[in-house]
């Protein structure tokens, strides 16, 4: 190594979680030199960027509830109070589900839930539904192919009016913004951390330290050219985080899946731009983030481009790990074609014939409950495992970070409700699985 650098913290991962992370801990701790790095060349490049990026409290758990709840509160607040624009559009969410699904006691529990955690939701039967979408089928009688297909019929719908979608690059912005107002360090941006600097504690200077009987603890990190050492490593890097940790011994419990959207322009079909601009849900004229009963396939509304971005969350038959190849970006046509089309077009058959003129691909990091890790060892953080849902529960996961690194037994959230700064931590966790995921 040329050299090496001392900070107070080093925050590894500059997407919203890292950058939410980093502005709370400079926030609360102003003397910490902190160090915020990523590997790519601007923050929020990696899978914020590349997400659908959609926010909703519509949780079966409370502990998710909490988190997505006062997230998106403080999301309001940004933009109506702080006037800084996110295009963050209440458009609402919309989970349409067969009868099987309605009445199955998991669902009715999760109404449940939301109802005593004051989590709004309107409730459809399909002949609402049909009034307010007539492009919606909500039919396959003597529709074979569908049978083929394992397609359950839309019978109601649950829809979140306090859900929609957001310009992640834009939030971003904002923490990146907050944080170099307070930080005594420079991001550094295209930056890749190789590996964690873990040493004995003590170091006794013997060869092959740190020795199986030596206490160890992590005390920086290395990139290409320099040992970066700290007080705290913090990982936030959610998807490649195992790349990190595995060489340490240290498992993770979370593990990776690739997520795709694909772009459908809306402005050339007026079939598809009457869908777009579905009244009858929301103040606004646009139809919500939208889940439909099979497959895992769901759409969201993007006004600014005229159309949709489309997606899947597959659950067997894609591997987990995909990022050891770094081949995130890429999305793959053939899984539109013969996956993801057949089923949407069954159901919106006005998108019969629409082909993508964009996509893009992402990472998921999943734990086992669906719910995020925040949690400190010896001498480093980890926060991940955010599921899919990082966008929308990076605030207040980053609020419990920051109180968990001061030492801290709760974490105060936006809006004043409180959580245990160890609630989403490994030993001492406080959570219940979450059923409810896309």
């Amino acid at each position: 190594m040329s050299s090496t650098e001392n900070y107070d913290i080093i925050v590894v991962g500059a997407g919203v979680v890292g950058l939410a992370t980093a502005y709370y801990l400079q926030k609360n701790s102003p003397n910490k030199t902190i160090l915020l790095v990523d590997r790519l060349p601007a923050a929020g490049q990696g899978n914020t960027a590349m997400s659908a990026a959609a926010v909703r409290n519509m949780f079966a758990s409370s502990t998710n509830q909490l988190l997505t709840d006062s997230s998106i509160k403080f999301i309001e607040h940004i933009q109506e109070d702080l006037h800084f624009d996110l295009t963050f559009e209440k458009c609402g969410y919309l989970w349409l589900l067969s009868d099987k699904q309605f009445t199955d006691p998991s669902v009715k529990m999760w109404m449940q839930r939301m109802t005593a955690s004051g989590i709004k939701y309107t409730a459809y039967d399909k002949h609402q539904l049909k009034k307010i979408i007539p492009s919606l089928n909500v039919d396959f009688t003597g529709d074979e192919e569908a049978q083929l297909m394992n397609l359950q019929e839309v019978s109601y719908g649950l829809f979140g009016p306090d859900c929609g979608v957001l310009d992640p690059t834009k939030l971003v912005d904002f923490y990146l913004q907050e944080f170099t107002k307070l930080s005594k360090v420079k991001p550094r941006f295209g930056v890749e951390v190789k590996s964690l600097l873990l040493e004995a504690d003590p170091r006794l200077d013997l060869p092959g330290e740190p020795l199986i009987w030596q206490n160890k603890r992590v005390n920086g990190v290395r990139t290409a050219t320099k040992e970066l050492r700290a007080e705290t490593v913090v990982l936030a890097t959610d998807a490649w985080t195992n790349r990190l940790l595995d060489p340490i011994g240290f498992d993770s419990e979370t593990k990776a899946k690739k997520r795709q959207l694909f772009v459908i322009h809306a402005a050339e079909k007026k079939p598809l731009l009457d869908l777009l601009y579905t009244r009858g849900f929301s103040s606004r004229a646009s139809i919500p983030f939208t889940i439909l009963p099979s497959a895992g396939v769901y759409f969201r509304p993007q006004l600014q481009e005229k159309g949709f971005w489309v997606g899947c969350a597959d659950k067997v038959g894609r591997a987990y790990d995909y990022v050891q190849t770094d081949s995130y970006a890429t999305a793959e046509m053939a899984y539109y074609e013969n996956s993801i089309y057949p089923v949407l077009a069954k159901y919106f058959p006005v998108f019969q014939g629409a082909r993508p003129a964009n996509s893009w691909g992402g990472g998921y990091n999943y734990s086992p409950d669906a719910i995020p890790f925040a949690y400190k060892e010896s001498g480093f953080m980890v926060v991940n495992g955010t599921s899919g849902s990082g966008i929308m529960k990076a605030d207040a996961v980053a609020r419990i970070v920051d109180a968990l690194y001061r030492g801290q037994p709760e974490a105060e959230l936006f809006g004043g409700k409180r959580m245990p700064s160890n609630a989403l931590s490994m030993k001492q966790r406080k959570v219940e699985i979450e059923s409810v995921i896309i």
